[in-house]
């Protein structure tokens, strides 16, 4: 019954994954065998390219939000006395002229609260059969600073950051560096990887199609879930935690000193050296959990 539920699982797992591919657009929607064959033949060729950079600033404010329907950010803590960004966009079309259409139709709209900036690119709708449209947005913002980001397809790189710390992405990976806070990490399909951090009172990190890789300092309250891959967890060697972890379908890795139960699917116990200084609910679906120093 457990290997029967794992396959339903994946089965709904790849269907949601189907239809995120078909609503940004990277899988199309076929209408009938004969419009299929229509489509393939007048596919156009995609010969020209359209790119534009530019530069914003705005006002030091406690919070940065962040929407991107298609592209990359990157948010980085810096000494700076204004939020400083820069957009990248890229349009890509069969003709030029139609190429600076799309490029024209990209647009980020900047909005400052007494407690937020909001940052929320426009990408065009009516994009036509193999036309692309993106944004990449580089962002400096002070070190303290309470982060949110939405990205409905690309990857999210936070580096340096002290503050709460939100990121949620449908269709790409998620990386932090150097960050020190609370953080809530959830990825549809893509990897997570977290390094040279350090967690206060919670962490919560989720990838529904991709591995969980966290080497860090962790929080006092902490849930870790990998279910369509693996789980790699990288404790310092100093730490100890309360762990309760379980794999459906796969494997269970320690080497690092631990006092509990472990059987082949879970293991309930204490790992690390030295008093806990929080819990750990690691949970896999398909995949190995592994824990190092």
């Amino acid at each position: 019954m457990r290997k029967l539920a794992i396959f339903v699982t994946v089965l709904l797992l790849c269907g949601v994954l189907a239809l995120m591919l078909v609503s940004v657009g990277v899988i199309p929607l076929p209408r009938g065998p004969q419009q299929i064959v229509r489509q393939a033949t007048a596919l156009p060729m995609l010969t020209s390219v359209a790119k534009e950079t530019s530069d914003y600033t705005a006002d030091i404010r406690p919070k940065l939000y962040v929407d991107v329907p298609i592209g990359q950010v990157n948010v980085r803590g810096a000494e700076v006395d204004q939020v400083q960004i820069t957009m990248i966009a890229e349009a890509k079309a069969a003709a030029d002229q139609r190429a600076e259409e799309i490029l024209d139709g990209i647009t980020l709209d900047l909005t400052t609260t007494n407690s937020e900036n909001r940052l929320i690119v426009r990408i065009p709708k009516n994009l036509g059969n193999g036309e692309e449209a993106r944004a990449d947005l580089n962002i400096f913002v002070p070190r303290e600073t309470i982060v949110e980001a939405h990205l409905a397809l690309g990857d999210v790189h936070i580096t340096n950051i002290q503050g709460d710390l939100r990121v949620d992405a449908n269709l790409g990976s998620i990386t932090v560096r150097d960050f020190t806070g609370n953080a809530r990490l959830k990825a549809a399909l893509g990897d997570i990887s977290v390094s040279a951090s350090a967690f206060a009172e919670r962490l919560t990190a989720a990838s529904d199609l991709g591995s969980v890789e966290v080497e860090a300092s962790l929080a006092k309250s902490n849930v870790l879930e990998a279910r369509l891959g693996d789980l790699r967890l990288h404790l310092r060697p100093d730490e100890s935690y309360v762990l309760e972890g379980k794999v459906d379908l796969g494997g269970i890795y320690v080497g690092t000193p631990f006092e509990g139960q472990q059987t082949e699917k879970s293991i309930k116990g204490t790992i690390g050296r030295g008093e806990p200084r929080g819990t750990i609910s690691a949970s896999v679906a398909l995949g190995s959990l592994r824990i190092s120093n």
